[in-house]
């Protein structure tokens, strides 16, 4: 059956769904580099937080790569059986990797921030969980797919469970229970923990406001925390937008929901702009809202009588100016 809806895909389809991953992914590779360039160029706003992002972040940046390199083969092939060759299957493992780390560090972002906010407790401090966090989202997700790998479910799917690119084969047993170790059973963990860990922070953040009859402040909480950090309260948002399409393809492809073509080829086209978009969304959000990062991209400038100058100057003389 999803061999003859491969065949069946019109040239149109084929064609557009490439040209969005590929547009997606590339956006996402050169945003998500962006993040590391920032990262290394603002040292005053590093802290535990940032380090988390910039590790979700190269798992983000690998995901839309694979997904990118992906579309020449998709797009390259001729519109006939599809066979597993090893460029698709070191793109499975590639990108099936990367999600999951994605999976992760996006969790353990949530994790630490409860830590330090709700318990005051940094469970960074000691290099030994410094080590675990690290390895962790690493170890993990590479075990799960080198298990994978030796059973020789990585491979075509025909674009049954994913977009135009590699993920788990359609002709092996147990495909759906392969879907679930590799990747949406962990997706859908994340979503629950996650959003779990929002809901008692901004519970938390009620009650402190309530009893001081002020604004509850980040930096207060903890020293290795600043107020800008209140922003990766809501990373999981950005997980959930930019990959929900893909889980809700593949719960229809489980209930055997048939949906109208449009409809199909809707979900499909988000699904090849999310799944490789993480990377360019956690750009603009960090951009947009750490004022550390939006005066490293667009300095304060000096407003004086007759317009304004041409020469950037330090915040504090702007503001004693005004």
């Amino acid at each position: 059956m999803a061999e003859a809806a491969y065949l069946q895909m019109s040239r149109d389809l084929r064609i557009s769904t490439c040209t969005i991953t590929c547009i997606s992914g590339l956006l996402s590779v050169m945003s998500g580099l962006a993040i590391l360039w920032a990262y290394r160029q603002v040292p005053q706003s590093r802290n535990y937080t940032r380090y988390l992002l910039v590790c979700l972040t190269v798992a983000d940046i690998f995901t839309a790569f694979g997904n990118f390199i992906s579309t020449f083969r998709f797009f390259g092939m001729e519109q006939s059986r599809p066979n597993n060759d090893a460029y698709c299957t070191a793109q499975s493992f590639i990108t099936t990797t990367s999600s999951l780390s994605s999976f992760f560090w996006t969790t353990a972002i949530a994790i630490y921030l409860y830590y330090a906010v709700v318990l005051r407790i940094n469970i960074a401090e000691k290099r030994s969980a410094q080590v675990l966090m690290t390895v962790i989202p690493i170890l993990i997700p590479v075990t799960i797919t080198g298990i994978a790998l030796g059973y020789g479910v990585l491979g075509e799917d025909v674009s049954s469970g994913s977009g135009p690119w590699c993920w788990i084969r359609n002709d092996v047993n147990n495909q759906v229970m392969w879907k679930l170790v590799t990747g949406k059973a962990w997706e859908g963990m994340t979503y629950i923990i996650t959003v779990v860990i929002y809901v008692l922070l901004k519970f938390f953040k009620w009650r402190k406001n309530r009893r001081s009859c002020r604004q509850f402040r980040w930096s207060n909480s903890h020293r290795c925390l600043q107020d800008s950090d209140n922003i990766f309260e809501i990373s999981w948002l950005f997980l959930l937008l930019a990959r929900i399409w893909g889980t809700m393809r593949f719960i229809f492809e489980l209930a055997q929901i048939r949906l109208d073509p449009s409809v199909f080829n809707a979900f499909l086209y988000l699904q090849c702009i999310g799944d490789s978009s993480q990377a360019f969304w956690n750009f603009l959000f960090f951009y947009t809202f750490d004022p550390d990062m939006r005066q490293l991209v667009c300095p304060p400038r000096c407003c004086v009588r007759g317009g304004y100058t041409s020469v950037t100057v330090p915040k504090e003389i702007c503001l004693e100016a005004l």
